[in-house]
């Protein structure tokens, strides 16, 4: 099946902050990589606005205070695109490319106790205490991957490292929650549904690397949630035992979630139908809608939503719907090869978000196949 879906041990101790992204001879950082692009012109674009000069992958082009709904703003980097970063690579098979990524994580993410930072400034160093529990699920499932295709032990090395930090710290009444603080030294009493991968969990489970029973727990929290019109909750207290809908959905959330569940056998029958009508009734989805009268609140659309709709209908082979989510998505890339932004998706006033060129790449690199 397609694997789509934001240290320092022994080797980086030594040797991966000395040479950065170099764990292999011929890896090369993604600054340099575009050098050997052929046609991959959003990747191309990645390489030349979204890469920072130690490497790391920026979440902006502007260096600005802008922030988004997550407190992120200009040139800093989050784990979240190693992950999908990491997916693409194992996508593409890419070990080059992998191996780059890899080391961005080892060398800047990743402290010696098994925890990622969420994210990072532009130098490289990290001024928060918490992780992220769908970052760190990601990381790990592409680890486990890379160590079957490539048979590299120190990808299966960090992985250990990670998976035994996730266990003993990001778990609260023995399910895995949102982000374990360790400033506050406590875990999320929450868990976000768009986080639980149970495809992704139960693999790691197989692997040795996830804990069995705080899996199955965990994964119930997403098969036992209730639906209100359709939607499914943003997040399920713990502590509470209590769901919690958002009144104002967010589609990227559903998006995640209904891939996720897909990949499990279930397709989200009401999700997918009203995607479906939204696209015959508007050739469209917006970015959020009222959860009780699925009319739109916002008027933007965002590439990132269509390319997890575009594997989420794959996924549930729905090729046609596939396709026209795909046109709509393409048409916010900039194409002409005059412009400085060739590649690039969503550019407004010279600047973009990485989520909304990353997440149309994996969704690009999906529909070769298809």
């Amino acid at each position: 099946m397609k694997i789509i879906v934001f240290v320092v041990i022994l080797l980086s101790i030594g040797l991966g902050v000395a040479y950065g992204w170099m764990s292999r001879e011929e890896s090369k950082p993604l600054n340099e990589r575009r050098e050997e692009m052929e046609s991959e012109i959003t990747e191309d674009f990645i390489y030349r606005w979204l890469v920072n000069d130690n490497g790391t992958v920026a979440t902006y082009i502007k260096n600005n205070g802008e922030e988004d709904e997550d407190l992120v703003k200009g040139r800093e980097a989050l784990a979240e695109t190693l992950g999908l970063l990491m997916y693409y690579a194992l996508d593409k098979n890419d070990q080059n490319l992998f191996d780059g990524v890899y080391n961005q994580l080892t060398g800047y993410f990743l402290e010696a106790d098994g925890f990622i930072n969420w994210k990072l400034k532009e130098d490289g160093t990290s001024d928060v205490s918490a992780n992220a529990l769908i970052d760190d699920i990601r990381i790990l499932y592409a680890l486990a991957l890379a160590d079957e295709k490539w048979d590299a032990n120190q990808y299966m090395q960090t992985a250990v490292l990670i998976s035994d930090y996730l266990n003993n710290h990001n778990v609260t009444d023995d399910i895995y929650t949102n982000f374990y603080d360790k400033k506050y030294v406590k875990a999320s009493s929450d868990i976000s549904l768009s986080y639980i991968d149970i495809q992704g969990m139960d693999a790691l489970v197989d692997r040795g690397l996830l804990d069995d029973g705080i899996v199955a727990e965990t994964s119930q929290v997403l098969t036992k949630a209730p639906l209100d019109n359709g939607f499914y909750p943003f997040s399920y207290n713990v502590e509470e035992d209590e769901y919690t809908f958002s009144d104002n959905v967010n589609l990227v959330d559903q998006a995640i979630l209904a891939y996720h569940y897909a990949q499990v056998g279930n397709r989200s029958e009401e999700f997918l139908k009203f995607i479906k009508d939204e696209m015959t009734k508007r050739d469209l989805v917006h970015g959020m809608y009222d959860r009780k009268t699925k009319e739109p609140t916002v008027d933007y659309e965002s590439p990132a939503i269509y390319g997890f709709l575009i594997l989420y209908a794959l996924e549930v082979d729905e090729e046609v719907l596939a396709q026209t989510l795909y046109d709509r998505m393409k048409e916010f890339q900039i194409t002409d090869k005059n412009s400085d932004y060739y590649g690039g998706y969503s550019i407004t006033d010279g600047n973009t978000h990485i989520f909304d060129n990353l997440v149309p790449l994996l969704a690009e690199q999906e529909m070769k196949g298809h």
